[in-house]
């Protein structure tokens, strides 16, 4: 009986490592991916009655590549992280209302692990350089749940030209960084041929064994 116990065990064992040696890495970026961009409003709030004004598809890339305008906004993607920047071709400034105008980033097509949070990274002001974060949103501005990250520019403003006490030219960007769940590990193929051939020897031991017993 000892014996038998071994083997099964052995048998158990080598199918379970097998199953977790060659798994791909967890989705936790853009990269391959296909999600969907809507600017758009709401008077409520951006997790209710949202009207789309604007739609885009898009797929990230491992190298930033822009993703078509969307309302005067151009977004790139690299990675986990999210480049938004105000074309400039004309100026806005929201007064904080509607409760939500802005940008909505969903994973309309299941590809991307939950989403768990995001951070604003370019909060560090750099004279006389484009890029700086857009004047008027604040880290409170960017919610999200699973499928989808929100961004509130009801606050915001651009300005080709500084205004009293408001407006600076080069506050044009929102960097983001989007942290994602770690998806679970999918086996390879040959992870699976290793796994039946693990069960397999189990199943050759049970009949061996009850084989003994008819005798």
């Amino acid at each position: 009986m000892n014996k038998f116990k071994k083997r099964l065990g052995l048998a158990t064992a080598t199918a379970l490592l097998a199953l977790g040696s060659a798994a791909h890495a967890a989705t936790d970026t853009f990269d391959g991916n296909m999600f969907s961009v809507d600017y758009g409003v709401s008077v409520t709030g951006p997790t209710s009655g949202f009207f789309s004004l604007s739609h885009a598809d898009a797929t990230g890339s491992a190298s930033e590549v822009e993703i078509p305008n969307l309302s005067g906004w151009k977004i790139d993607t690299m990675g986990n992280t999210l480049s938004l920047t105000w074309n400039k071709a004309d100026e806005f400034m929201n007064s904080g209302s509607p409760a939500f105008v802005g940008l909505k980033i969903s994973d309309t097509g299941g590809h991307l692990a939950d989403i768990l949070g995001a951070s604003i990274t370019n909060t560090t002001y750099m004279p006389s350089t484009y890029g700086n974060l857009v004047e008027g949103l604040t880290p409170g501005q960017i919610t999200f749940d699973a499928d989808n990250l929100y961004i509130n520019l009801n606050t915001a403003m651009w300005h080709a030209a500084p205004m009293a006490s408001m407006g600076d030219p080069f506050r044009d960007q929102i960097n983001l960084s989007v942290n994602f769940q770690s998806a679970a590990p999918i086996p390879e193929p040959e992870t699976y041929a290793m796994l039946l051939a693990g069960l397999g020897l189990m199943g050759g031991i049970v009949r061996r064994r009850q084989g003994k017993r008819g005798k």
